[in-house]
């Protein structure tokens, strides 16, 4: 069996995955790698990309390759995400990940990201959920992917212009954030959420899973990991009672005392707050009284599908 590789090009972090694929399922893990870049730092839409946030970038994609040489990997799948959807120099950026780190990047639309999500989250817990309606939340750095699934093989997607970054350095300019500014950013996230999400809000109330990093690491906060493990991460229970809880106890602390909390990934202590916020409005919107984690998503669908395509 060859081994294949998917990375995940976000706002915030870069995520690699090289593993194999057996019977349509990923075995075998050699490469389960992440690096916060912050590549939609300070990114407007229709802006150029910050010169430091593509150094970052382009020098972990760099890393990346020379990992998975080292690794045997024999085919990788790039994607990008609403950061190179934003980005007026994303085709600059696309040409310089492929001379100076020899990788092949492709810009997905929102619509194909949660194709790919979906499929990712199925993956993992698909066989695990009851039958009914699910949501599947994606909350990422620039923008918020919402799919709604009954049989997993069909599926209704929006995506929000809004994510923990963006949120981040518009909203909590103070550390800890103002009460005011956390009511500002969540009026912001109902009127911009709200009229987008009516053609999925009729029906049976959906199970809600949540999946990406503003999730998982309410997850592993929530399970005081010391060390990551996805094992323990995937289908872990959030209720609303309890990210509440999180929301007050994370938001009343600077950056710095945030990032020795067990469970907060370096570079993700400034925006966790914001992400938390998101996740709430949107629970809220649904009336989902608890979230489903599941670790697996972009990076795991996108494995899955260029297997699927290839012929190796």
């Amino acid at each position: 069996m060859p081994l294949i590789a998917s990375i995940d090009v976000g706002t915030n972090t870069l995520r690699l995955l090289a593993a194999q694929v057996q019977g349509g399922k990923i075995i075998r893990e050699t490469l389960n790698l992440r690096e916060t870049t912050r590549l939609g730092e300070g990114l407007k839409p229709g802006g150029k990309l910050k010169a430091e946030a593509r150094g970052r970038t382009i020098r972990t994609l760099a890393e990346f390759s020379k990992r998975m040489l080292e690794a045997g990997v024999e085919g990788v799948s790039a994607v990008g995400t609403e950061a190179l959807r934003r980005a007026s120099d994303a085709e600059d950026f696309v040409r310089d990940a492929r001379e100076e780190a020899g990788i092949i990047l492709k810009i997905i639309p929102a619509e194909e990201e949660a194709r790919l999500t979906l499929l990712g989250v199925k993956s993992a817990i698909g066989e695990t959920l009851t039958a009914g309606r699910k949501l599947v939340m994606d909350i990422g750095g620039g923008s918020t992917e919402l799919i709604l699934t009954e049989d997993w093989s069909r599926h209704t997607s929006i995506s929000l212009p809004i994510g923990a970054v963006s949120l981040f350095e518009r909203f909590l300019l103070n550390d800890p954030p103002l009460l005011l500014e956390m009511k500002e950013l969540v009026s912001f996230c109902n009127e911009t959420a709200l009229p987008r999400l009516k053609n999925l809000l009729g029906g049976d109330k959906p199970a809600l899973v949540g999946t990406a990093g503003t999730i998982t690491t309410l997850a592993a906060v929530d399970l005081a990991l010391e060390v990551y493990d996805p094992a323990r991460i995937t289908g872990h229970k959030l209720g609303r009672e309890r990210m509440s809880a999180l929301e007050e106890r994370l938001a009343g602390l600077p950056k710095e005392s945030r990032r020795l909390i067990a469970g907060i990934e370096p570079g993700r202590e400034d925006i966790i707050v914001s992400g938390t916020l998101l996740a709430g409005v949107i629970m809220d919107a649904f009336g989902a009284d608890k979230i489903t984690v599941c670790d697996w998503g972009l990076r795991e669908g996108n494995l899955l599908d260029y297997y699927s395509k290839k012929a190796f």
